[in-house]
């Protein structure tokens, strides 16, 4: 009778850890959440099949030694068992988080690939309906990067967009969203920021670009000079609700006052519709 108390007692300590185990998954876990709140039901259920003898042979009734003794080898199992799983859901879910990120980013430069940006520009036009604050639209482009390309080759080409990415995020703040939306054009979107500050932050990258050195050829290195043209969204002006047809507006917009910063001799920032700086 001791004997079968201990067995049943050890399994169901293992259960007890198993079922621990199932429920720290169920509360962690975000993409298997469901498949980690079943097991938990189920293992915590079954502690039941333990405690279950245990009152039996406490109120001096039989216990089957030989179900005792399974139960050992059965409890310890599913122990081993929830201990792997939680390792290999951790791993899973860590890799699903690393491809995750991996798909949103720009296949050559540390920026946003096009669709995430649009994603994240129209999430920031929402975020301004709430907070009543402006929001700024840049878009950057290399000056003659054709010549680049031309002169040193396209591999050249690609490490002076990546190290121009890398400096722009680097500049930036976290909440500014930065992407690739073309082959050497950059959309940022300045969340609660208005022309003044768009201005100075514009001309501060422009500057900051000109005196770096994107990369270097036997010993030569090259510099490039950016364009950037701005526009200004203002909800408390909004005519209109609709986050992606003001995206696609003000996407426009600073597309086209880019092509005036070109127009008027490039290295230059340009915001819409009439005010412009050197």
């Amino acid at each position: 009778m001791t004997l079968g108390l201990l067995l049943y007692f050890i399994a169901l300590c293992a259960q007890i850890m198993a079922a621990f185990y199932a429920i720290r998954l169920f509360l962690k876990s975000h993409s298997y959440r469901f498949v980690c709140g079943f097991f938990a039901i189920g293992l915590v259920l079954m502690m039941g099949r333990r405690i279950s003898p245990m009152l039996y042979g406490l109120n001096k009734e039989s216990i089957n030694i030989v179900d005792a003794w399974l139960s050992i080898p059965i409890s310890i199992s599913l122990l081993l068992g929830m201990i792997y799983f939680k390792k290999l859901l951790f791993e899973l879910e860590v890799k699903n988080t690393a491809l995750e990120e991996i798909s949103k980013k720009d296949s050559l430069t540390p920026a946003l690939n096009h669709s995430t940006t649009m994603i994240r520009a129209e999430l920031e036009v929402k975020r301004s309906f709430r907070s009543q604050k402006c929001i700024a639209f840049l878009m950057l482009d290399i000056d003659h990067f054709k010549l680049v390309n031309d002169t040193h080759g396209h591999l050249m080409g690609d490490q002076v967009l990546v190290n121009l990415a890398t400096l722009c995020q680097k500049e930036l703040r976290e909440i500014n969203v930065f992407g690739r939306v073309g082959g050497e054009e950059f959309l940022i979107v300045l969340p609660e920021t208005n022309q003044a500050l768009a201005v100075e932050v514009a001309n501060r990258l422009r500057i900051r670009i000109e005196e770096s050195e994107m990369a270097t050829v036997a010993k030569i290195p090259i510099f490039i000079t950016v364009s950037i043209g701005i526009s200004i969204f203002d909800p408390q002006q909004g005519k209109h609700s609709d986050a992606s047809a003001i995206v696609r507006e003000y996407y426009g917009l600073c597309d086209s006052a880019m092509y005036h910063a070109k127009q008027a001799g490039r290295n230059q920032v340009y915001c819409e519709p009439n005010f412009s700086v050197a």
